[in-house]
């Protein structure tokens, strides 16, 4: 039976190439370096977010919250709350993609899943520049590294990374194929809290199909 596909609130799947404006080198070291700062001694993260999807117009289409943690490299937990609720696992040896409505999981190998994905952005920062070309945008206060991957399969065309004057993770956004945005805001960081042993374990409930593509 073919896996019945909806659109995803946090995956979102693109080819819109965006238009990045040059930028002098100098600007990009200094956001690079804030983002460097962020992620020095990092060893775990979580937060509580809330999530908007918008059309190519701006018109609100989704609005949704959640949480996520991540363990430094390759383990995240991503949480997105009922209607449209969503498990993302990463367990450091493969990635889970559950949906609790279809009852359907999709596993995949980590380093194959995540490279085409904003969520290596989390996961695995030490790839950063193989991932990714590094731009940076004008904001009013604090940094924005604008990110555009470079694998051709890739989920989306531009990730935008804002960090606040004091170099914590604000929020995260990026395009999808019709040109909708979708933005993440952070709410309640912490910073190397100690989670759960089981926090990035996943195994899927009784009923669940099962993919492997």
């Amino acid at each position: 039976m073919p896996m019945t596909r909806k659109p995803l609130p946090f995956i979102a799947y693109a080819v819109l190439l965006a238009a990045i404006a040059f930028v002098p080198l100098s600007a990009v070291a200094d956001a690079r370096a804030a983002l460097d700062r962020f992620l020095q001694g990092l060893e775990t993260y979580s937060a509580e977010f809330a999530q908007t999807l918008t059309d190519e117009t701006g018109f609100l289409l989704q609005e949704a919250g959640g949480r996520f943690s991540i363990g430094l490299p390759d383990r995240l937990r991503w949480e997105v709350d009922a209607p449209f609720e969503q498990q993302i696992v990463a367990d450091g040896e493969y990635l889970w993609i559950h949906d609790p409505e279809l009852r359907q999981a999709t596993v995949r190998p980590v380093d194959t899943a995540l490279e085409a994905t904003p969520l290596a952005l989390l996961t695995q920062p030490h790839r950063l520049d193989e991932h990714f070309a590094v731009n940076e945008e004008e904001v009013t206060e604090g940094w924005r590294l604008v990110l555009l991957p470079r694998a051709s399969d890739a989920d989306f065309t531009r990730l935008e990374v804002d960090l606040g004057p004091d170099d914590d993770l604000l929020g995260l956004a990026f395009m999808d194929v019709f040109g909708q945005r979708t933005e993440i805001r952070l709410q309640e960081t912490r910073r190397n809290p100690v989670l759960a042993p089981g926090e990035f374990r996943f195994t899927p409930p009784p009923g669940t199909d099962v993919y492997r593509p």
